[in-house]
C-alpha cells in the first residue's frame, strides 16, 4: 500500500502531531521524511488561510513535495509548478481554470473539494491523475484515489 507522510506549514513552522519544528529544522525535517518515503504531503495551512503559500520552502525541498496549499488561481499553480514540486493538489477550482492547469502543466496533478463526485468527474474528464479525498468523503469512481488520514498523520491510496 503507498502512503506517505503528511506535514503542516504555518508561518515557516512544520507540524507533525504535537511535535513542532522552526528554520532550518523544517528542511531537514521534510528531507529526512522524503528520502525514508519518497514523498511528503504537505498541507500548507499559509496557502489555504492566506493564499500565501511556502514557495521558498518548495524550491529548497521540491523534489520530495506533494503541495496541498489550496491554488486559487491559475498564476498560483504556476509558482507551486516552477519551484519544482512533485505532485500538486488542487481544490475546488472552477472547470475553466482546470481545464488551463491541464493545458500548460505535465506534473502529476490530483483534484479534491467539497464534492467529490464533481472533482472526479474533471479528473475523467482532463485526465488528472486522481483525486484525493479526506476521511470521511467516499466515491465508487474507478480513479486513483488518495485518501487524507489527519488522524494517523499519513495520506494513503486506496484504488
Amino acid at each position: 500500500m503507498e502512503k506517505y507522510p503528511i506535514v503542516r506549514l504555518k508561518r515557516g513552522k512544520a507540524m507533525r502531531g504535537n511535535e513542532i519544528w522552526k528554520r532550518r529544522d523544517v528542511i531537514t525535517l521534510i528531507k529526512k521524511l522524503g528520502k525514508e518515503n519518497k514523498l511528503v504531503y504537505i498541507i500548507d495551512l499559509d496557502g489555504y488561510k492566506r493564499n500565501s503559500a511556502n514557495l521558498k520552502l518548495y524550491k529548497k525541498v521540491g523534489r520530495y513535495l506533494w503541495v496541498d496549499s489550496y491554488p486559487r488561481y491559475l498564476e498560483d499553480v504556476m509558482d507551486i509548478i516552477i519551484s519544482g514540486v512533485e505532485r500538486i493538489t488542487i481544490r475546488d477550482m472552477n472547470e475553466e481554470q482546470l481545464k488551463e492547469v491541464k493545458d500548460i502543466s505535465e506534473k502529476d496533478i490530483f483534484l479534491s473539494g467539497k464534492n467529490a463526485d464533481e472533482m472526479a468527474k474533471f479528473v475523467a474528464k482532463y485526465k488528472f491523475n486522481g483525486i484525493v479525498l479526506s476521511e470521511e468523503q467516499e466515491i465508487s469512481d474507478e480513479l486513483q484515489t488518495w485518501k487524507i488520514y489527519m488522524s494517523e498523520e499519513n495520506i494513503r491510496r486506496i484504488k
